[in-house]
């Protein structure tokens, strides 16, 4: 079978999950420009344009390019090579964010199992003593915990959203199972490497009572867990036939209108839930973590007020960074990469760049930009003419 993708034509790979393999020369890049939230910079890498874990609510299905390619015919595509050309990247420049694998799609979906781009991109990045994080639904494999304890700024990120099986398997039908996704969280801390659960997405009427995500934080917080990251469903406006469908077929009509009636706020082409819910709920986890000494974040969580879009983190992160460690920017002494002295990699507050990148003292501006891996390169040059 073949499939024509931007005029060109591949065969389908049948096996695990259909898929394209396409040469790539995508760059490293941060945050995606707009509604800025994140603390911390990151370098995003997404070695699979598409996910075999099978969320029916997954943002990416809105998405252009190779992403729209998966929405239409369930072909993901994977990015051949893609390790070499971060390597490559990497060796270009002498400033360095965390990396973060992969924010769209699942690192450890059934297709790593193939091609193992994401263990190689671990070790591209740590080679080199550059942190990266990850963030999964899906089982660790040994050797990603192998590779990332040995950089200390490393971590990984898991999400559960629920301790019910039978409703775990009709939100994420494909990924982990929820004792695997603890037994993750486990592995990662007796390790010595911070991780962060992620309750990501709540689903309001299904995941959101309050006594059932209590019980939730206690059993992460027993597998060695200190720092929470949540949200609140949002569904693109490109998508939401597909999610409210979705909704109607598992829970029922009613639960279907309940959504549509809680849904009416459009925040830059999502549909979000009322505020005033929204606030509720992440009032009461906010409290729940501080009484059992955990820190609390929110990941791309808004209102509009005064017609802005302005982020909720400055009014719930408990955190000093919204993924519950300070991971400084790094830079290349010889072959290899390190710390910038006393920085906390907080750049969105931050007023005296200890990191010596003027830029990213957004905390100076009141801006929030976004960089590309041309503005590492303008750093590394600047750096190296300055001393």
């Amino acid at each position: 079978m073949k499939i024509l993708v931007h005029k060109r034509e591949y065969e389908v790979i049948e096996s695990p999950q259909p898929h394209i393999l396409v040469p790539t020369r995508k760059q490293l890049h941060g945050w995606w420009p707009g509604k800025r939230e994140c603390t911390s910079e990151r370098m995003l890498i997404n070695p699979y344009n598409g996910c075999g874990i099978g969320c029916f609510f997954c943002y990416a299905r809105a998405f252009p390019g190779y992403f729209r390619t998966f929405r239409d015919s369930g072909v993901i595509t994977v990015a051949k090579d893609f390790d070499q050309v971060v390597a490559e990247q990497l060796d270009s420049i002498d400033i360095a964010a965390c990396g973060y694998l992969s924010p769209v799609t699942d690192p450890f979906q059934s297709l790593n199992v193939k091609y193992h781009l994401s263990e190689k991109i671990i070790r591209v990045f740590v080679e080199r003593n550059i942190p990266i994080e990850f963030i999964t639904k899906a089982p660790i494999p040994e050797e990603v915990i192998d590779l990332i304890k040995q950089q200390s700024h490393s971590f990984g990120q898991v999400s559960i959203l629920t301790l019910k099986e039978d409703l775990r398997k009709i939100l994420v039908p494909r990924g982990a199972s929820t004792d695997l996704l603890l037994q993750n969280l486990e592995k990662l801390t007796q390790e010595g490497i911070f991780a962060v659960c992620r309750i990501d997405p709540i689903f309001p009427y299904v995941t959101d009572k309050i006594k059932e995500l209590v019980e939730l934080i206690e059993r992460i917080k027993s597998h060695g867990v200190s720092h929470i990251v949540t949200s609140i469903l949002d569904i693109p406006q490109k998508t939401k036939r597909d999610v409210f469908s979705t909704i109607k077929k598992y829970f029922g009509v009613a639960m279907e209108w309940d959504y549509q009636r809680l849904y009416r706020e459009n925040i830059d082409g999502y549909l979000n839930a009322d505020i005033s819910y929204r606030k509720r709920i992440f009032d009461g986890l906010r409290n729940a973590c501080e009484r059992k000494n955990l820190t609390f974040a929110l990941c791309m969580e808004y209102e509009i007020e005064k017609g802005e879009i302005i982020g909720l983190n400055q009014e719930f992160m408990s955190s000093r960074n919204c993924e519950g460690i300070d991971i400084p920017l790094y830079k290349r002494e010889g072959k290899k990469f390190y710390p910038a002295v006393d920085c906390a990699g907080d750049c969105l507050y931050c007023t005296d760049p200890r990191c010596g990148i003027e830029d990213l003292a957004m905390g100076c501006e009141g801006s929030r930009k976004d960089w590309r891996l041309k503005d590492y390169r303008r750093w590394s040059k600047e750096h190296i003419e300055g001393g």
